[in-house]
Order: structure tokens, then C-alpha cells, then sequence
């Protein structure tokens, strides 16, 4: 499989490695390159069916692999807008291009935000530098 590099160009991402890509009134949220390193295969996803006002940390989906099972939480306050419709056909689109095109939600912020409380891709990267060397 070979797995795409491209990222979208507002991504910001949170410390559990979600992203969010803030375009306008709409953020599309998916999982790091990062925390899918390694995994070769993904069998199902399990959704939470979010409906209305989603609070920051809920999770929203469970990534299932063969082996572990990755929980997918909403990056801020938010509304939930609906599933990444590519998805159905080929999960592994998460796999494939983990930063573009396999995001796996879309939501609105409940109100302008401020990304303080998430990461430019630059401190995501020194996070993850800092983890690796502890």
C-alpha cells in the first residue's frame, strides 16, 4: 500500500494525534500519520452516532485494526456534520492518506475558535520528538 505524505494546508492537530482542518465554518478531523504508523490494515469503525453538540474530548469513532483499537475524539467543541462517504467503500483510505483525503469526520466549532488549545504542525512534531526520546 503506499501511503500518501500530503497533509491539508490549515491542519492543526491535538495531543492524542487527532487533526483538524479549520476551512471556514467547517473543520474535517481525521488521525495522524503518525499514530497509524505501522498499521497495515484496518477492519472496521465503529461510530458513537454523535448527534448535536459534541464537547471537546468525546470520542466519536473507534478505529478497529487486528490488534488495538484506536478512539477518534472530537479536537474542540463542535457539531457533528457527518462521515467521510469514502470511507464505506475502502477503510484503508485512513491508511493510504492519513492527512488529506482518509479524514474520517467533518464538524463545525460551536463558535470562532481559537486554535490555541491545538498544535501547528511544527509543536505536533516537537511532541512527538519529545516522546520518542523519553
Amino acid at each position: 500500500m503506499k501511503v500518501s505524505t500530503i497533509s491539508r494546508p490549515r491542519i492543526n492537530f491535538t495531543d492524542n494525534h487527532e487533526w483538524i482542518d479549520l476551512n471556514g465554518s467547517v473543520g474535517f478531523v481525521g488521525i495522524s500519520a503518525h499514530r497509524l504508523k505501522g498499521i497495515k490494515n484496518i477492519v472496521n469503525i465503529v461510530w458513537h452516532n454523535p448527534k448535536g453538540i459534541i464537547v471537546k474530548g468525546a470520542v466519536i469513532a473507534e478505529i478497529h485494526t487486528a490488534d488495538e483499537i484506536i478512539f477518534i475524539q472530537a479536537p474542540l467543541g463542535c457539531k457533528y456534520l457527518g462521515r467521510n462517504q469514502k470511507l464505506s467503500g475502502n477503510l484503508n483510505l485512513v491508511l493510504e492518506s492519513p492527512q488529506d483525503n482518509g479524514w474520517i469526520f467533518f464538524v463545525t466549532p460551536l463558535k470562532f475558535h481559537s486554535q490555541a488549545p491545538l498544535l501547528s504542525p511544527e509543536c505536533y512534531q516537537k511532541l512527538i520528538r519529545s516522546k520518542v526520546a523519553n
